[in-house]
């Protein structure tokens, strides 16, 4: 079985996750060799598809569960906290 990390997150953005919250999702992934994947309703998706996360419909107010997979999956999940709590760079 594959090593994990598991966290949830509460979405502040207004406008919910658009078009350049997922890009910019996909972007910070890209820079570790660890995977993301994000649910909302049972539903999983891997952030390599922006188009994935937005069909999600993810709305101000929405928790989401993000798992990440892969050997530097602690950096990452670091970093994406600090994304989260910047609101996206919104």
């Amino acid at each position: 079985m594959e090593d994990f990390i598991i966290k949830k997150y509460r979405i502040r953005l207004p406008a919910g996750i658009h078009v350049r919250t997922a890009l910019t999702i996909s972007k910070l992934a890209g820079n570790f060799a660890s995977r993301i994947f994000i649910s909302k309703g049972g539903e999983e998706v891997g952030i390599d598809s922006p188009l994935g996360i937005l069909a999600l419909g993810i709305e101000e107010g929405d928790e989401i569960e993000v798992k990440f997979v892969g050997p530097d999956k602690e950096k990452l999940s670091e970093e994406f906290d600090k994304l989260v709590e910047d609101n996206f760079g919104e």
